[in-house]
């Protein structure tokens, strides 16, 4: 059963926000939003979302201070894997590569074509559920590895108890 994949949108343009939460909860997705960045900032943490989709150009905090204070705030460590993907009107190269230097994983300019939006949602979600596999390996082939040298090193110590215990039986032989 596949676990409803939680996306947070944070814009200012309220009519942004009601149309990708109609459109992506009819389409599987637990939405939460708001209309800027200081209480995105704290529904990161209460909805644990597995995408951000951030407007740039908001009140209280920008998407960019936003990207910046999850990406590498001490407070916001557990999250900073979060994948973001910044909305912006601003589609000036600088703003795109300045907002993917930050941390955004995808940048997108309006206007938007919902279609193309949809399919790098689910581009950047795919990513991000292939890296936790192969953290899930990582981890696995590092407690393999932990087991097989404990094994090793209880297979050693027993060979060098079954060599004394021989070297005492053949000392016991008359």
């Amino acid at each position: 059963m596949d676990i409803k994949k939680r996306i947070l949108l944070v814009d200012d343009e309220q009519i942004n926000l009601e149309f990708f939460e109609v459109m992506l909860t009819k389409l599987g997705f637990e939405i939460e939003k708001t209309d800027n960045g200081a209480d995105a900032l704290e529904l990161v943490k209460r909805f644990k979302p597995d995408l951000i989709i951030l407007d740039n150009v908001m009140p209280r905090l920008s998407g960019w201070e936003v990207t910046k204070i999850i990406k590498t705030s001490e407070d916001f460590r557990d999250y900073a894997d979060t994948p973001i993907i910044m909305f912006s009107a601003m589609d000036d190269v600088k703003d795109k590569v300045e907002g993917l230097e930050l941390g955004a994983d995808d940048y997108i300019t309006k206007p938007f074509n919902f279609s193309e939006v949809l399919a790098r949602i689910r581009a950047v979600l795919r990513t991000r559920e292939l890296i936790h596999q192969i953290e899930r390996r990582e981890a696995r082939i590092r407690i393999s590895e932990e087991i097989a040298h404990r094994v090793l090193g209880f297979a050693a110590g027993l060979r060098v108890s079954l060599v004394e215990l021989m070297k005492d039986a053949e000392a016991l032989e008359p």
